[in-house]
């Protein structure tokens, strides 16, 4: 998506107030398996460890590739009707698991 916003292949946006927490696929899959084989019951939250929004992550990804961070274009969630909370930020303390924050797996700075 982020290739495609900065070739202005695709329309849309990368919002600024949408705040999450981005997991690398690896480190979720082994919180998942290790909280699959203990003991533990209930809902358990993975995430990365570093909370971005969605455009500031849009701009990690285009640094990594060597792509133009400023032809992503910005906006704001809250001026859609989409309905989702804007900053969801989860405590991942349930694992031993490292769960890495994107700077480090996407290895920006």
């Amino acid at each position: 998506m982020v290739h495609a916003l900065v070739a202005s292949t695709r329309d849309g946006v990368l919002f600024t107030d949408d705040i999450r927490c981005p997991v690398h696929i690896e480190d979720l899959a082994s919180a998942s398996r290790e909280l699959a084989v203990s003991d533990q019951a209930g809902m358990f939250h993975l995430a990365g460890a570093d909370a971005f929004s969605r455009h500031e992550l849009g701009v990690l990804i285009a640094r990594r590739d060597e792509l133009d961070a400023i032809r992503l274009p910005a906006g704001l969630r809250a001026d859609t009707p989409m309905p989702e909370a804007l900053d969801v930020r989860l405590d991942s303390s349930s694992t031993q698991t490292r769960l890495r924050g994107a700077r480090e797996f996407l290895h920006t700075r």
